[in-house]
C-alpha cells in the first residue's frame, strides 16, 4: 500500500501545486473568458497519455524516454512563454490578441502536463497483481488502497489550494504561481537534459551533468520547495482572515463575513494538512519503504544420513523458523536456505528462504506476518508450502514420529536458486 502512495504522490504532486495556482489564476482574472479551454487541454493530454499507456502494454514500439522528450520539450517551450507572458494576466488594457496567446499557451501547458504524469497513473494498477496468481487478494487490495489514497491525497490538497490562492491578494496569487512555475520548469529541464545525456544525444559537460546527478540524488527538493509555498499561500490567506474586521451595515452581513472566514480558514487547515501527509509520505514514508531489514542468521541443522530430522517441538511455537543446509558441489560449497512455520494445529508451511519471483532474498516475520524482504509483500501464512505469486518456493517433507523430515537430495536440488 505505502508502495503505491508513494509512487503517484511523487508523480503528480510536482504538477499538482502548479495547476492548482494556475487555475486561481485564471479563475480571478476577469479577461481570460471561456475556460472550456482548460478541459479541453486536460482532455488533450488524458488522450495523449491514453494512447501511449496502450502501446505502451501492447507492443514493444513505446519508449518512455522518447515519449517523455516529445511531451517535456513543447511543454518547456510553452511554459517559458507563459511565464513570460503572465504578468499582464490581469491588466485591464491587455489586447484581444494578448489574450488569445495567453489562452493557447495554458491550453498547451495543462496539455502537456497532463500527458507527462497520466500514463504512470493509467499504468500502475497493471502492477497490482505482479507475481500473484489472482488480482483477488489482499496484497493487491491494499496497493489499490495506496493507489487511490495517494489520488485522493494529491487531488483533494490540490483543491485546496486552488480555494485557498483564489482568496488572497493578485500579487501574491501571481507570485506563488510563479515560483511554483519555475521549479517545475526546472524539473523539466533537468529530466530533459538526463534523457538526452543517458541516450548520449548532447555533449557531457561538467556543469550539466553534476546538475542532472544533483537532480537525481535530490528528487524531493522540488517536492520540498512546492510545499514550501503551499504553506506560504495558506499562511498568507490565514493572516488575511485574522486581520481582516468581519464588520458590516447589518447583522446579516457580518454573518456572511464570518461564514467566509470560517470557510477561508478551512481551507487553510486543509492546505497544510494535505502538505503535511505530503510530506511524511515523501519522507518518513520512503525511507520506511526503503529500509533494509537484516535477516536472523540460519541455523544449520545436522543432517543424518540423507535426511534432517527436525523435532517439532523446536518449530511448533508459531514462529518463522530459518534453517540453512550446505550442499557440496566439487570444490565450493552453496548455502540452501529453507523456512518452517507452524500454520495451525495440524499443518506446517515447509519451504525455501526464496520464491520464484524475487529470488533468494529470503522471508522474515514481521508481528505474526511472514514478508518478503525484497518486495514487502505479506505472506497468507496459510498459503506457505504452496506453490505460486511470492509464495516460497515449496520443499517436501514428512512428518513422522514427532519429527519433521527433508531429504538432502531435495534441498540440493534447488541449490542453483542460491547461486
Amino acid at each position: 500500500m505505502l508502495e503505491y502512495l508513494i509512487k503517484i504522490t511523487l508523480n503528480t504532486f510536482y504538477m499538482a501545486v502548479p495547476m492548482a495556482l494556475l487555475f486561481a489564476v485564471v479563475r480571478s482574472a476577469d479577461n481570460l473568458e471561456r475556460k472550456r479551454y482548460i478541459s479541453l487541454g486536460f482532455i488533450l493530454g488524458l488522450i495523449s497519455a491514453f494512447i501511449y499507456a496502450v502501446l505502451k502494454r501492447s507492443t514493444g514500439f513505446a519508449v518512455r524516454e522518447y515519449y517523455d522528450l516529445g511531451v517535456l520539450v513543447p511543454s518547456l517551450v510553452f511554459g517559458i512563454a507563459l511565464l513570460l507572458a503572465m504578468p499582464w494576466v490581469f491588466s485591464e488594457k491587455s489586447g484581444a490578441l494578448y489574450r488569445r496567446i495567453l489562452r493557447a499557451l495554458i491550453f498547451f501547458v495543462i496539455a502537456c502536463g497532463a500527458a507527462y504524469c497520466a500514463p504512470n497513473i493509467m499504468l500502475y494498477p497493471f502492477d497490482f497483481a505482479v507475481g500473484m496468481d489472482t488480482i483477488f487478494n489482499t496484497e493487491s487490495m491494499f496497493r489499490a488502497i495506496g493507489y487511490t489514497a495517494g489520488i485522493i491525497l494529491t487531488f483533494l490538497t490540490g483543491l485546496a489550494l486552488h480555494k485557498a490562492a483564489s482568496n488572497i491578494s493578485r500579487r501574491a496569487m501571481l507570485a506563488a504561481w510563479a515560483v511554483s512555475h519555475i521549479t517545475l520548469l526546472t524539473f523539466e529541464s533537468l529530466t530533459i537534459a538526463q534523457i538526452l545525456l543517458g541516450r548520449n544525444l548532447i555533449p557531457r559537460y561538467k556543469l550539466l551533468t553534476r546538475s542532472v546527478m544533483w537532480a537525481l540524488a535530490n528528487t524531493n527538493a522540488f517536492i520540498y520547495v512546492l510545499i514550501g509555498i503551499s504553506l506560504a499561500v495558506a499562511a498568507f490567506l490565514y493572516v488575511k482572515v485574522k486581520t481582516t474586521p468581519t464588520v458590516g451595515e447589518n447583522p446579516a452581513q457580518v454573518r456572511k463575513m464570518k461564514f467566509r472566514a470560517r470557510r477561508q480558514a478551512r481551507f487553510c487547515t486543509s492546505v497544510a494538512l494535505g502538505v503535511v501527509i505530503t510530506l511524511l509520505t515523501v519522507t518518513v514514508g520512503v525511507t520506511y519503504s526503503n529500509r533494509r531489514v537484516e535477516l536472523s542468521p540460519p541455523v544449520e541443522y545436522p543432517a543424518t544420513g540423507d535426511m534432517i530430522v527436525i523435532p517439532l517441538e523446536e518449530i511448533d511455537d508459531g514462529n518463522l523458523h530459518r534453517f540453512v543446509h550446505k550442499v557440496e558441489n566439487g570444490s565450493s560449497t552453496t548455502d540452501v536456505r529453507y523456512i518452517i512455520i507452524r500454520k495451525n494445529d495440524v499443518a506446517y508451511g515447509v519451504g525455501l528462504d526464496a520464491c520464484d519471483v524475487c529470488g533468494p532474498s529470503g522471508y522474515y516475520q514481521r508481528k505474526d506476518q511472514v514478508v518478503c524482504i525484497l518486495c514487502d509483500v505479506v505472506m497468507n501464512t496459510a498459503t506457505i508450502g504452496l506453490p505460486g505469486g511470492c509464495n516460497p518456493v515449496p520443499l517436501k517433507f514428512e512428518i513422522t514420529g514427532g519429527n519433521l523430515v527433508i531429504m538432502t537430495e531435495d534441498l540440493a536440488a534447488e541449490a542453483r536458486r542460491f547461486q
